[in-house]
């Protein structure tokens, strides 16, 4: 529900995110081998450039990238050919999911796409315009 929040802002923002089948499952595994790994009251948000063409080892580095620690500051790495951009995020409510992914296009802001999604795990909706 919250992604879907964050997906329409950024969207309004004409922000194109990719939701293809490699999408939805490089996301889910993500998703999944590391939401355990995230404390309580924290999110990592990443960001990935579309194509995707070595979804599951692009997965597996960027799992590795997290489960290593991720510094206060935000990752800028290239993995596969894919740009990708991890942020942490601090002080969420519990409710909130602690992984959030987003595959985009090459010519997208991924700052943006980071600013708006830690804007609505933080609640703060408001500081975040489409127009921005």
């Amino acid at each position: 529900m919250i992604e879907r929040e964050i997906a329409e802002r950024i969207a309004a923002a004409k922000l194109r995110l990719r939701f293809d089948k490699v999408v939805l499952r490089l996301i889910g595994s993500l998703k999944a081998g590391l939401s355990e790994v995230v404390p309580e009251g924290q999110a990592v948000i990443f960001t990935l450039t579309a194509p995707v063409k070595l979804p599951a080892k692009t997965a597996a580095a960027i799992e590795g990238l997290v489960r290593a620690g991720l510094p206060d500051s935000e990752v800028r790495t290239t993995i596969h050919g894919n740009q990708v951009r991890l942020h942490r995020v601090v002080g969420i409510a519990a409710e909130m999911p602690r992984v959030v992914g987003f595959v985009h296009n090459p010519e997208s802001d991924a700052g943006l796409i980071l600013a708006l999604a830690e804007g609505r795990l933080l609640g703060r909706d408001q500081l975040f315009s489409p127009d921005v």
